[in-house]
C-alpha cells in the first residue's frame, strides 16, 4: 500500500505512511468522522463541527514534526518514528460521543484513556487490533497510549505534545478565534533521560524568545478553556446530554454499546430505544429544540479550597448524592427531577501544560512553572478560577428560578 498525501484545512498537505492509511481505513477509525471534537460547542460556534478523525490525522503529522525536530540532537530510528506516529494517530480511537462531557465533567463513565475494557477492544479485538498484532506492535502501542514514561508517550499525548499542538490550531481555527503559535516552537523539542523536554537554554543562557513562545501556548490554551471548553451554553447542553445518558444506563444501555456509536447514532438510540422513558425523551427533545436549561445557582472557586473539595467529593465523585440532590431540589420547588441538573466538574483545572519539563539556563531541568515567569503564574491562577458549580433548571420552570436557588443553597448546605 502506497503513502498518501492529504490536504488538511489547518496544516496544509500532510503525508501518511502505508500503515497509517490502512489503519485509517478501518471501521473503528472511520467512526471518528462522526464524533465532533468539541461536543456541543457548535451550538455557540456554528463552524466548530470538526471531528476527532481530522484531529487524529493532524496529531500524527505533529508527531512527525516533533520527531524531525528531536533528530537534530538525538537519533530516532524509523521504527521508533513509526510507533510514535501510529500511537498519535490512534490516541483518540477509544473516544465515545461527547466523551469528555460524559467522562470528565459528569463522570458517568471512566476516561477514554483509562478504560481498560475500551483499550482492550480497540487495540486487541477490533480490526485495528488485528493490524497492530500482524505488525508486531500491539503491546508497544498500548504501552504508549497508556502513558508509559518515555519520550514516545510524551510526543503522542504528553502535556505539550502532538495532541496539544494540533488541537490548539484546529479548535481556534474552527471557532474563529484569531490565535496561533509560531512554528519555531518545534525547535525547542529535545529528548533528555528518555523524556521529551523543551529546551529554553542556549550557551548557558535562558532563551527568552523560546520561553515567550511556550507562554503563548499556555495563553492560547487558557483562551480556549475560557471561551470555548467552559462556555456556559456548552456546559448546559453537555449537562443535558450527560443526564440523558446516565438515565439510559440505568434503563439498560450498556457502556460497551457506546464504543461503536457516533454522535448521531447516540441521539438515535436515546430517542428510539429510550425516548419513551419520560425523563430521557424530555431531555433530548429540549436539546434538539435548543431549549437549554438555565443556570440558577452558581458557585465559583472563591468559596475556598476546603469547601470546593467538599463540593467536588459530594457531587462529582458521588453520583448517588448528586442524584439525590437533584431530586431534593426538584421536590422542594414542586417540579420534576428531570428539570434539575447539578453540574460539578473536578478540580483538575491546573493547566498541566505549565508543568512540562524544560531545560533552563545552565542546563538545569525544571517544570515550566519553575521559570519564575509571572505570566505563567497568573495564567495558572486564572485557569483554576474557571471552575464553576452549577444548578441548571428547565426553562419551563424559569419562573421558579429564585425558589430553585434557595432550595439549592439549602440542599448543598453552603453559602455563596
Amino acid at each position: 500500500m502506497s503513502r498518501k498525501l492529504i490536504r488538511d484545512a489547518v496544516h496544509g498537505d500532510i503525508e501518511m505512511g502505508s500503515l497509517e492509511v490502512e489503519l485509517m481505513d478501518t471501521p473503528e477509525f472511520q467512526r471518528l468522522r462522526g464524533i465532533k471534537q468539541l461536543g456541543t460547542a457548535y451550538l455557540v460556534f456554528p463552524s466548530a463541527v470538526h471531528t476527532r478523525f481530522e484531529h487524529s490525522l493532524g496529531t500524527s503529522w505533529m508527531a512527525h514534526r516533533i520527531v524531525e525536530a528531536v533528530r537534530r540532537t538525538r537519533e530516532i530510528s524509523k521504527d521508533e518514528e513509526l510507533l510514535v506516529r501510529v500511537a498519535a494517530l490512534l490516541h483518540d480511537i477509544t473516544h465515545i460521543p461527547f466523551g469528555h462531557t460524559l467522562e470528565d465533567e459528569r463522570r458517568v463513565l471512566p476516561r477514554h484513556d483509562k478504560d481498560d475494557f475500551r483499550l482492550t477492544y480497540f487495540l486487541g479485538e477490533s480490526r485495528v487490533g488485528r493490524i497492530l498484532e500482524r505488525e508486531g506492535i500491539q503491546d508497544k502501542i498500548a504501552g504508549i497510549l497508556k502513558g508509559q514514561d518515555d519520550f514516545m508517550s510524551d510526543i503522542a499525548s504528553g502535556a505539550i505534545s502532538a495532541d496539544l499542538l494540533d488541537y490548539l490550531c484546529r479548535d481556534t481555527y474552527f471557532c474563529g478565534l484569531a490565535q496561533n503559535y509560531d512554528a519555531r516552537v518545534f525547535e525547542t523539542f529535545v529528548v533528555e533521560r528518555n523524556r521529551l523536554v523543551m529546551n529554553l537554554e542556549k550557551n548557558g543562557m535562558l532563551r527568552r524568545d523560546a520561553l515567550s513562545e511556550l507562554v503563548n501556548l499556555l495563553r492560547i490554551r487558557y483562551t480556549l478553556s475560557e471561551r470555548v471548553y467552559f462556555h456556559h451554553t456548552k456546559i448546559a447542553s453537555g449537562a443535558m446530554i450527560s443526564k440523558a445518558v446516565e438515565l439510559a444506563l440505568r434503563e439498560g444501555l450498556r457502556p460497551e454499546q457506546l464504543r461503536v456509536l457516533k454522535d448521531e447514532t447516540l441521539f438515535l438510540i436515546l430517542t428510539e430505544r429510550f425516548g419513551k422513558e419520560p425523563a430521557i425523551g424530555y431531555l433530548i427533545d429540549k436539546l434538539v429544540a435548543r431549549q437549554l436549561y438555565k443556570a440558577c445557582f452558581v458557585l465559583t472557586s472563591e468559596i475556598g479550597e476546603a469547601r470546593q473539595q467538599d463540593i467536588v467529593h459530594r457531587f462529582h465523585d458521588d453520583l448517588a448524592e448528586r442524584d439525590e440532590a437533584e431530586r431534593a431540589i426538584a421536590l422542594a420547588v414542586g417540579i420534576e427531577p428531570r428539570q434539575v441538573i447539578v453540574y460539578c466538574p473536578s478540580i483538575g483545572m491546573s493547566l498541566p501544560e505549565a508543568e512540562v519539563p524544560v531545560r533552563l539556563e545552565g542546563g538545569r531541568l525544571a517544570p515550566l512553572s519553575g521559570s519564575n515567569n509571572d505570566e505563567i503564574r497568573i495564567l495558572k491562577e486564572k485557569h483554576r478560577a474557571l471552575w464553576k458549580f452549577f444548578v441548571f433548571v428547565d426553562r419551563v420552570a424559569a419562573g421558579k428560578s429564585e425558589s430553585v436557588r434557595r432550595a439549592a443553597e439549602s440542599v448543598i448546605a453552603i453559602s455563596k
